[in-house]
């Protein structure tokens, strides 16, 4: 499983404004802003920080599971069993990273200024309730003529 792990923490690493750091219960965790938005554990745990109504999405379309130690909090765990599992966790990471990245932006700050995260909602094809959320949820911020 550390193969597939080692390649979202490169992937995951490059982004605009994300920092990796050694991760307190053992593995690597993704900051945005000051924030942790996931982490992941070599034993294929991917643990992601949302908020309760898109948790709730995701264990409704069944895209993630309750966090493995914290099932009623807002976190999620999806699980990465082979190399099959990237691309689904990847989507999930950068779900967590354009939701951090929007809630940045209405407070002026943009860790990733060439980002357009309409563009990036688009390409993650996400079931349509979870997509009416993110966009219900940041409007102002999707619009790109809108300021940040």
């Amino acid at each position: 499983m550390t193969a597939s792990i080692d390649r979202i923490i490169s992937r995951v690493s490059r982004w605009p404004g994300v920092e990796t750091a050694p991760h307190r219960f053992g593995g690597t965790e993704f900051v945005v802003a000051g924030r942790e938005i996931a982490h992941v554990h070599d034993a294929g745990v991917v643990d992601l920080a949302l908020t309760r109504r898109v948790r709730d999405v995701l264990l409704t379309d069944g895209l993630a599971d309750p966090h493995h130690v914290l099932p009623d909090s807002a976190w999620v765990t999806y699980r990465v069993r082979s190399g099959a599992d990237v691309p689904d966790a990847m989507r999930l990471l950068r779900l967590a990273y354009l939701w951090r990245l929007l809630a940045v932006r209405r407070r002026g700050i943009d860790p990733d200024p060439e980002a357009d995260p309409d563009t990036d909602l688009r390409r993650l094809g996400l079931p349509a309730d979870l997509d009416a959320l993110v966009r219900e949820t940041f409007r102002d911020s999707l619009d790109r003529r809108a300021p940040v």
